[in-house]
């Protein structure tokens, strides 16, 4: 009779062989997945947005920039907010060649009222239509919205209150500037995909 350790040492080397056969293919397999998923982006003209193009970029461009907005505490935190966003510096360009002009709303809604009237806690929603104009011929190149919401509890301390309301309006304030140089980075990109 044949050596019973013998036979299932030879089972377990041709298990572990096989087993170690199956991860090499089901890698194989994931990466070709992988691949096949990949090369339609190349034939959709699918491009990084912030990608280098005849010596400028879209950084560049978004850099030349300036920003109006209205002189409250509101404007002043979109404002320097988008400029930070659009440029190394934070500081607008001496010679810009668009201007971003903003004029923000910002309303505020109750979302859980007690059965006593009380409110205890607030949506506060900021809406900002914004134009990208041209400095030299003061045409409007773009105009959009962008908007952004965010939630507060209120409490019995009215500070608290007061604290809990500006932390959300800065929150939306960086969500706006955010989205607003999202939109004008897909300008500028679309802009140079056309040769303008």
């Amino acid at each position: 009779m044949e050596n019973l350790s013998a036979r299932s040492s030879s089972y377990r080397a041709r298990l572990s062989i096989s087993l170690s056969d199956l991860m090499i293919g089901k890698r194989l397999a994931a990466f070709m997945v992988l691949l096949a998923l990949a090369l339609p982006l190349g034939g959709c003209g699918f491009t990084p947005l912030y990608a280098e193009r005849d010596d400028a970029s879209i950084t560049a461009d978004l850099s030349m920039l300036d920003v109006s907005a209205p002189n409250d505490r509101l404007g002043r935190e979109l404002k320097y907010g988008l400029l930070d966003l659009l440029s190394s510096s934070g500081n607008p360009p001496s010679n810009p060649t668009y201007l971003v002009e903003i004029a923000p709303i910002v309303y505020s809604e109750d979302l859980a009222i007690e059965r006593d009237a009380d409110v205890t806690r607030k949506n506060m929603v900021m809406v900002v239509p914004f134009r990208l104009i041209n400095t030299e011929t003061k045409e409007t190149v773009l105009r959009s919205t962008s908007r952004s919401r965010s939630s507060y509890n209120r409490v019995d301390s009215e500070f608290a209150n007061i604290v809990a309301a500006q932390d959300a309006e800065r929150r939306i304030a960086a969500a706006i500037a955010a989205d607003i140089k999202v939109q004008l980075s897909i300008h500028f990109h679309r802009l140079a995909q056309t040769g303008g």
